[in-house]
């Protein structure tokens, strides 16, 4: 079909909405360009998180090999190499605005297709989940950020395996699994739906994404050396150290609501004294001695195995008397990790155990792949608020299956629609205190994921029970 009888026909279904909608429409479009804009802005006048992504992937271009201590030291390869056309090849007044749109178009691509090829309860209307979503979208577009792109190949790389073409959809969830490693727990999902081809699709495209052009460019010995250095990174970093190491750089950025730091936070007291005084990398044993025999009471030192970019070791002061301090209890690291590991182990296993009885085929996957989005967020040392637009098929789904039973004319004082409003509820309140960093840091939009969790499965349940009110738009 071509592209203006699409248009004609768009103009003509939104000429034909109520006053209310079109207003919604209006009220989304203009969130969204203010994102747009705003993430121009912000790499035109090299502002984070442009300037630090475009400083290290030009660094990598220019030298070869990625340098410790920066951000891109923290991503497979795959992410250096997709920014490449952006930020290494083209001048930032082309490669600034390209790259926003393209955030844009991953934006509009991941909503027509739920609108598309999701399955969702009879008469219910996408553009509230949308409108919810707006500002999460604005934001992670502003930030020039790839949740977007992640959020596009998820959706996408979900409904292709569910429609049966389970090798292009493993492909597209391994690439996003190579760009951000936390879609790498869907592999589970395909696993646990018995979708063999695209458990295969996902190896897969974690070759042909990260392994293959990494020894295309560093060759074999530096694809070895990127690799190993990424693997070390990761166990420096890791929710053991997030929760035993109160000072790390990660657990003090207050937009890291992961699951571990913000335990952390409200079972173990942090050192008292108002500058930090960080070791970066492997400083010889004299040394540390030394600068901790001369530490003045006020002072915290730290050891932080990340060297810099120069290599060797650093020294750092960092005031951290701003830091906030209330706790609960002051537990020890290892009865904290006890916490987190076991109560993941169990959230784990419960979606294990509910996707392994859903695993027939059925409109009920909806609710189940919004559920393991959800549960992305879990195993992350590092979730920043950013993230929070990878929830939008869980909006969905909640939205729609609220919609339904107040169009079936069902009790609204029932368990299903109290949670599904409480959920809605609390999504806003997250969305309205996204710029307020003590809620960020002591976990709130962590208990906003906790309540849509338990809402999208009560939808999945919905869902199962009565699987004739689902409709598929062809």
């Amino acid at each position: 079909m071509s592209p203006a009888p699409v248009l004609e026909q768009t103009a003509n279904r939104l000429k034909g909405q109520p006053v209310t909608l079109r207003l919604v429409y209006l009220l989304i479009a203009i969130i969204i360009v203010v994102g747009a804009v705003t993430g121009v802005r912000r790499a035109l006048r090299d502002r984070p998180d442009w300037q630090p992504l475009h400083t290290d992937v030009c660094y990598v271009w220019e030298h070869g090999h990625t340098a410790p201590g920066t951000t891109m030291f923290g991503y497979l390869p795959t992410t250096t190499f997709a920014l490449f056309p952006f930020m290494a090849w083209l001048p930032v007044a082309i490669g600034g605005p390209l790259y926003v749109l393209t955030n844009v178009i991953a934006a509009a691509a991941s909503v027509w297709i739920v609108w598309r090829y999701w399955p969702r309860p009879l008469g219910t209307h996408i553009v509230w989940p949308v409108l919810l979503a707006s500002v999460n979208f604005a934001h992670a577009i502003q930030a020039n950020q790839l949740t977007m792109w992640t959020l596009f190949l998820c959706v996408a790389g979900l409904t292709l395996v569910e429609r049966r073409r389970g090798l292009t959809g493993g492909v597209m969830l391994g690439l996003a699994s190579a760009l951000k490693t936390m879609p790498a727990l869907l592999l589970g999902y395909c696993l646990l739906r018995r979708r063999w081809r695209a458990a295969a699709g996902m190896v897969l495209g974690v070759m042909l994404f990260d392994f293959v052009p990494s020894i295309a460019y560093f060759g074999w010995r530096g694809t070895w050396d990127e690799h190993r250095a990424w693997v070390e990174r990761v166990g420096w970093h890791s929710n053991q150290r997030q929760i035993a190491e109160p000072l790390l750089w990660g657990f003090q950025r207050k937009s890291n609501f992961s699951y571990s730091s913000v335990l952390a936070r409200w079972l173990r007291e942090p050192p008292t004294g108002s500058r930090q005084v960080r070791i970066g990398g492997c400083a010889p044993a004299e040394e540390v001695a030394k600068i901790r025999a001369g530490l003045s009471p006020d002072e915290i030192l730290t050891l932080d195995p990340m060297p810099p970019r120069e290599g060797g070791w650093k020294v750092e002061h960092i005031d951290v008397g701003s830091m906030p301090r209330f706790s609960l209890f002051n537990w020890p690291a290892n009865a904290v990790l006890a916490i987190w590991t076991v109560t993941i182990a169990a959230g784990l296993g419960a979606l294990s155990w509910i996707t392994w009885k859903s695993r027939t085929a059925g409109p009920h996957w909806t609710a189940l792949a919004a559920l393991w989005m959800l549960a992305m967020f879990w195993l992350s040392p590092m979730a920043m608020h950013y993230y929070l637009a990878w929830a939008f098929p869980a909006l969905v789904v909640v939205c729609g299956l609220l919609e339904s039973e107040l169009r079936a004319g069902r009790s609204v004082r029932s368990a299903g629609p109290i949670l599904a409003v409480a959920a809605l509820a609390a999504w806003v309140a997250g969305v309205a205190c996204l710029g307020w960093p003590l809620v960020r840091w002591y976990g709130f939009h962590l208990g906003v994921l906790a309540i849509l969790i338990a809402s999208t499965a009560w939808a999945l349940r919905a869902q199962q029970s009565r699987p004739g009110e689902m409709q598929l738009r062809e």
